[in-house]
């Protein structure tokens, strides 16, 4: 068997074509844990904590100003609904910055550092515009009276997610200083529409949002293996929104630990990749200038 035709080769190629296809997370998911070698077994490796799932409650997730929470059944939401049998509805009549929060005083972010949510904005009135999502952690001002108010730790960067479109937000937070982290008491999201910054409206704007939301699937884990699918599958929904479906996988150059070539797509457009295995349980693919980490080892 020639070096081109090794399985490790075969397997890499087979796994970059299944994550450049529609049902991105799910193949990841299927061809690292079938067929990729040890080198790509890190990825599944992840410890999660669970911080909504709505089966029951509301899992101890609060409005942030005027929002009414409900949960939705599958059968009224079906594409909504992504784990279990129900998710958490956000309708939103007037508030300027809607958000959600809960409590997180028990969960070590030090080891748990990765934030990922299953997420569908509806249609909002009087824009068209995107959706625009911050993750953000929070502490008390007076760190001895928890009743005092909040100041904002840190936030995510926004995630943009169309109207009426499932979507993921995801946040890397293991940069945030270990300091801060054991000062947070709560974990907030935060939205708006993208075309209207709230912290930037002039007076007399009418910057209030109007729509409903549904959450699914938040939680915590220990890897950025969940990020990086997240990423990853907004990485590729939107080069297909620009040039049409997936087509093919190139490789036009091949290396010890990875290779690199070209995503084809249907407007017969392309957009550059390289696949790295950086150390045993640290992978990158980089897509279109986008660096996308998965593995065990980056916190």
């Amino acid at each position: 068997m020639s070096d081109k035709e090794s399985p490790f080769r075969t397997s890499r190629r087979s796994m970059l074509s299944a994550v450049a296809g529609t049902s991105v997370v799910a193949a990841f998911g299927t061809a690292t844990s079938k067929r990729a070698t040890s080198s790509v077994t890190a990825i599944d490796s992840i410890d999660d904590v669970l911080l909504g799932t709505f089966e029951s409650t509301f899992d101890g997730w609060r409005a942030g100003g005027d929002l009414a929470l409900s949960r939705v059944a599958r059968h009224d939401r079906p594409v909504a609904v992504t784990e279990g049998e129900y998710a958490l509805e956000a309708a939103v009549d007037g508030e300027s910055t809607p958000t959600l929060w809960r409590s997180i005083t028990g969960l070590d972010l030090s080891t748990y550092p990765y934030f990922v949510a299953d997420v569908v904005p509806g249609r909002i009135d009087g824009t068209d515009a995107p959706v625009a999502f911050r993750f953000r952690l929070a502490r008390p001002t007076d760190l001895l009276d928890g009743s005092s108010t909040l100041e904002t730790v840190a936030e995510s960067d926004p995630g943009t997610i169309p109207q009426a479109t499932p979507g993921q937000l995801y946040w890397d937070a293991s940069d945030v200083d270990i300091g801060l982290l054991e000062t947070v008491s709560r974990l907030e999201i935060v939205w708006h529409p993208a075309d209207h910054d709230p912290d930037s409206s002039k007076e007399g704007e009418d910057g209030a949002y109007r729509g409903d939301v549904v959450f699914d699937a938040i939680r915590a884990t220990d890897s950025i293996g969940p990020v990086g699918r997240a990423r990853l599958a907004t990485t590729m929904r939107e080069l297909q929104f620009d040039h049409g479906a997936y087509v093919r996988t190139e490789v036009t150059e091949e290396f010890e630990a990875g290779e690199a070539g070209t995503f084809v797509f249907a407007d017969g457009m392309t957009e550059p990749y390289r696949f790295e295995t950086l150390a045993a349980d640290r992978l990158r693919l980089t897509i279109a200038d986008t660096e996308i980490d998965f593995g065990g080892g980056w916190s």
